[in-house]
């Protein structure tokens, strides 16, 4: 862990760049020196359907999730959190400076006594 999931608003994809998008908030993650690097899994998906604001088409979001796993001063995730959004930021720069654009990046703790996982051996 952790794992990143980017959802976004129908047509966001149209505005920005989702692929690379994703490719850097993975890397900042990954390469960070805050997390061990093999740990990290990322997706993006769109949203079949999706609203913002006052229903104009044109208005997008993109919502970035972190799910960790406990044990993480405050500080780190604080450093985490930040640097994907920076990651993030400078990839839609263009759509969020046309004022159309909503990011915004959270991180959650996942609950150890409510998760079960498999994994393989390597």
């Amino acid at each position: 862990m952790p794992h990143i999931i980017i959802d976004y608003s129908r047509g966001a994809g149209e505005h920005v760049a989702m692929d690379r998008l994703t490719l850097a908030v993975h890397r900042c993650v990954r390469d960070g020196g805050l997390v061990k690097p093999s740990a990290v899994r990322t997706l993006a998906r769109e949203a079949t359907y999706s609203c913002v604001g006052d229903e104009n088409l044109d208005n997008h979001f993109i919502q970035i999730i972190l799910r960790m796993a406990p044990g993480r001063t405050a500080e780190i995730k604080q450093k985490l959190l930040t640097a994907v959004l920076e990651a993030a930021r400078v990839i839609a720069a263009p759509a969020l400076e046309a004022g159309r654009l909503g990011l915004r990046a959270d991180l959650y703790e996942s609950d150890p006594d409510f998760a079960a996982q498999a994994t393989a051996v390597v």
